[in-house]
């Protein structure tokens, strides 16, 4: 589990553990009069590291919640965009499905008012047929009653009427037969108007059945549809809640981590000051040491054959060589992100990229790119785990290189390293979003591009 402490104790103790650095530095580089003073200092760092080392564990974690919590809220996002993606489609559908049903149901209200009719209408020819039939079952119980039309007239020809009565009797009789026979025909056409009808409403009630059917099908599409569409929304619901809370997250963590920023923009102040006053303390004894020559080549020369001039003081390390390709590379290994301003991977805005990224696995073996000084070592909240060497004057700049990241020391404040010797290795400590070395060069106390001196 994370520990916490106090706002301002991380800060607190980078200033303590810079402090000690400091000092140990001027006793040990720069002042070998306080030299008597390094164990003092190098106590108080050991006293110091408990402190820290208990802090880097919080330090490291809060240097990628932001990280952790920008990747979540994209991914939320995402995920809310797609969900809302789905509701719009499943509300289409089911606007679609509304749409249909209703349209289902006015061709179904169609479809039925038309059968009723056409059952009206089969009812209605079912009863002509009856009647008509009846019709004509009547006029045949009174012919089979009255007896044959033609017998009829046979008789009336033989009883002797009269030849009115006896026409007057045939036209009755041929009355009859053509009634007969039109009743006969009407109910015909009654039967096929019947069958018609009949065949009519069969079609219409398979056309019923077909709409009820689809209707039904619908529905149950659009209860599906509508049960969707409110998952949809309760995933939204969901979505939006955990955005807000993601949101609200990434902005306190931003805010720490801008903090933690705010801090290690300050150490790096304190850095570059001390690299600075470095750099003024190695050219005022470089220049004090070639008064001094100057003054002994002077007596020597007015001293002539005396064994006895006092030799000059030993001048710092100092080279006349060009920046390009005056430092080694500390990693065998490729340049993931060049020096300059550039957008920040974790605050995401735009601000100076103050070294050069190499691509290194943690555990990588970093190595010091010229001989020189360990001026510093220790542990910072943005830097993490850093080595700061002092490479001596180079071209009359005082030149200092470090390392930054690393996943544990190889030598300790005050060490005197040769080119090419295994210093630290690489890691993610600190403000990192991965393994890597962030390698810095200093002309003076003021950043530089490495690649210049590379």
């Amino acid at each position: 589990m994370a520990r916490h402490f106090p706002r301002g104790r991380g800060a607190r103790i980078t200033r303590l553990v810079l402090g000690v650095a400091l000092l140990s530095l001027t006793g040990t580089v720069l002042s070998p009069a306080l030299g008597d003073r390094e164990d003092e200092l190098e106590q108080k760092q050991h006293e110091l590291a408990a402190e820290v080392e208990g802090a880097r564990d919080n330090l490291d974690a809060s240097s990628n919640r932001l990280f952790r919590a920008g990747t979540a809220l994209a991914e939320a996002q995402a995920q809310l965009s797609s969900a809302r993606t789905r509701l719009a489609d499943v509300r289409g559908q089911l606007d679609a499905a509304r749409a249909l049903d209703q349209q289902m149901r006015q061709r179904l209200a169609v479809a039925q008012r038309r059968l009723a009719e056409a059952e009206a209408e089969l009812d209605a020819s079912e009863q002509v047929v009856d009647d008509q039939q009846a019709e004509i079952e009547r006029f045949a119980v009174e012919a089979y009653s009255g007896g044959d039309p033609g017998l009829i007239s046979l008789g009336l020809v033989l009883g002797g009427q009269s030849p009115t009565e006896f026409t007057e009797m045939q036209s009755a009789s041929e009355s009859v037969v053509a009634a007969q026979t039109a009743d006969l025909d009407s109910l015909d056409a009654a039967r096929i108007l019947l069958t018609l009808r009949q065949e009519r409403v069969e079609e219409l009630r398979d056309e019923v059945a077909v709409q009820r059917a689809e209707a039904a099908a619908n529905l149950e599409r659009k209860q599906e549809l509508t049960a969707q569409a409110r998952d949809q929304k309760a995933a939204v619901v969901e979505l939006v809640q955990a955005r807000r809370e993601l949101r609200e997250r990434a902005e306190r963590a931003k805010e720490h981590d801008a903090r933690v920023v705010e801090r290690m923009e300050r150490d790096q102040d304190r850095v570059e000051d001390m690299l600075a006053e470095i750099a003024a303390r190695q050219e005022r004894r470089a220049a004090r040491q070639a008064r001094q020559a100057a003054r002994a080549e002077a007596r020597q020369a007015a001293q002539e054959g005396a064994d006895s001039a006092a030799p000059a003081l030993p001048a710092p390390p100092t080279t006349t060589a060009e920046p390009g390709g005056f430092l080694s590379y500390p990693v065998a290994s490729y340049v993931t992100s060049s020096y300059g301003m550039r957008l920040h991977p974790i605050l995401g805005y735009v601000k100076l990229h103050d070294g050069t990224d190499f691509g290194a696995a943690c555990g990588t073996p970093v190595r010091a790119a010229a001989a020189g000084t360990v001026v510093s070592q220790y542990y910072n909240a943005g830097y993490g785990n850093r080595v700061i060497m002092n490479h001596g004057l180079v071209g009359g700049v005082s030149l200092s290189t470090s390392y930054n990241h690393l996943t544990s020391f190889a030598v300790g404040s005050g060490a005197y390293v040769q080119r090419g010797q295994v210093i630290g290795y690489a890691g993610t400590t600190g403000y990192s979003t991965g393994c890597h070395l962030h390698f810095m060069v200093y002309e003076g106390g003021a950043t530089v591009d490495p690649l210049g001196w590379l």
